[in-house]
């Protein structure tokens, strides 16, 4: 097992955020499950959401924990739902996932990842390598090339991936689609979303906190994991770290992966064809305090073939959304919108996926009245709400989950070009799908493939 260093040095010679795969380059063969087996699944990150993933795995009759993976103990102690799974049956405890897969490698069938954003793609390519069905809390990777790389890796490995936007199991996209072919809403002209995120210490002002005594419940350096050397301060763990260039994506990353599911799965965006990015200022530590985006599309569903994408975050909102109308736009408790205009009316919803409405609100009762509403006409999630309920189903049954690295990766992908943005702002940026570059901005390339600036002469 090679150390920190080498970890760090060989990614920086890759050029990317590659690194050292175990030995097991060529997949052993995956189970196949009977009927009444269960899948036994690893969770790494057991903390925030990573509790949350606990529950939902543990409560799913298709399924059974057989090993924990978390650097803080302390956290560890306090998840209540680590407490009732283990309750159930002594779980063991790991702190390194690269231990955790080589002691238990013939027990684990799958791998969970719940840890910060920057341990998603190591942990990941790492479990795919060793032959385990992955499911990853969004967003699914920091960078648009390590997307690239776990949708080739799963797809080469053959193993069932998903995503944890919960959202892209809720009805809303579907909802969208059906009414949008049935002529509900006319030509597509504008989406609008905003969030109040972020809801952690973000912007200019931000730099490296002093160094604080490391707790021993903590394994700082497996926490700190590919990122490069920054002393351990508690102001930034277990939270805050989502607005640090070294851990996290911003707001955008937090939040732009519910919001845009529903746009970009009932419209079936793609790419955008432009990308322009207005930023609060920010440094090279720290993510802007706000941003306000704006997306081009080419789009059959579009008015002229065009749909513009409109986002803000950082408790900026629009002054105006068509059918919407002021008093809702000014109520500080509707700080997380989505809205989709059309030449005839107005859809809205929740950022995941719920409560879909056409407005104005009458012309939504009228269409009920008189049986516009089309009957539902694409499949719905059997597990709304519930990713991780609906990948371990396809495991066991082999089916495909809703989020899969096949859609998950290019999602993730169109979301982070709007970090991209964030970091090279006030200007048209044309993305180049084919070739992962940008054809009129070649400081904004490097932005593709890592965030990090490698110096390893700190690294200790």
């Amino acid at each position: 097992m090679f150390n920190r260093r080498e970890f760090l040095m060989n990614s920086a010679l890759l050029g990317s955020a590659a690194m050292f795969l175990p030995a097991c380059v060529s997949t052993p063969k995956m189970r196949k499950f009977g009927p009444n087996d269960k899948v036994n699944v690893a969770i790494v990150g057991i903390g925030g959401r990573g509790a949350a993933t606990v529950k939902a795995i543990d409560e799913c009759h298709r399924a059974n924990i057989v090993a924990f993976c978390d650097v803080d103990e302390q956290r560890v102690a306090k998840a209540k739902s680590v407490k009732v799974a283990t309750a159930k049956k002594k779980i063991p405890l790991f702190h390194d996932y690269r231990v955790m897969l080589d002691k238990m490698d013939k027990d684990i069938d799958a791998v969970a990842v719940c840890t910060p954003d920057h341990m998603h793609y190591p942990i990941c390519a790492w479990a795919i390598a060793k032959g385990k069905h992955v499911f990853c809390e969004k967003p699914l990777t920091r960078t648009i090339w390590e997307a690239r790389e776990l949708k080739r890796l799963a797809n080469e490995a053959g193993v069932k991936s998903q995503m944890g936007n919960q959202g892209h199991t809720y009805h809303g996209w579907k909802e969208l689609r059906e009414w949008v072919e049935a002529g509900l809403l006319g030509e597509i002209e504008e989406i609008y979303m905003w969030t109040n995120r972020p809801l952690w210490p973000q912007g200019a002002s931000l730099s490296m906190p002093k160094a604080q005594p490391i707790p021993t419940t903590l394994d700082y350096k497996l926490w700190l994991g590919v990122a490069p050397f920054q002393p351990y301060n508690q102001v930034i763990l277990p939270f805050n770290w989502r607005g640090i260039r070294n851990y996290g994506t911003g707001a955008a990353g937090d939040m732009a992966c519910h919001f845009f599911d529903t746009p970009y799965s009932g419209l079936n965006l793609g790419y955008p064809t432009n990308i322009n990015v207005k930023s609060a200022p920010f440094n090279d530590y720290s993510f802007p305090a706000y941003t306000e985006m704006v997306m081009d599309f080419d789009n059959k569903f579009g008015k002229g073939g065009k749909i513009r994408l409109n986002w803000s975050d950082g408790k900026i909102r629009p002054k105006a959304v068509k059918r919407i109308d002021d008093a809702f736009m000014k109520d500080p408790r509707n700080a997380n919108c989505l809205f989709v205009v059309g030449s005839k009316a107005t859809f809205g919803g929740t950022h995941y996926g719920t409560q879909s409405m056409i407005y104005p609100r009458d012309m939504m009762r009228e269409y009920k009245k008189n049986g516009m509403i089309p009957a539902p006409k694409y499949k719905r999630s059997k597990t709304p709400g519930n990713p991780q309920a609906d990948w371990v189903y396809a495991i066991a049954n082999d089916t495909t989950p809703e989020s899969n690295f096949d859609y998950a990766c290019p999602f993730t992908e169109m979301v982070l070009l709007s970090m991209v943005g964030a970091l090279v702002p006030n200007r048209d940026l044309k993305y180049n799908p084919e070739k992962m570059k940008f054809d009129n901005c070649p400081e904004a390339d490097r932005l593709v493939s890592s965030l990090y600036d490698y110096n390893t002469e700190f690294l200790p």
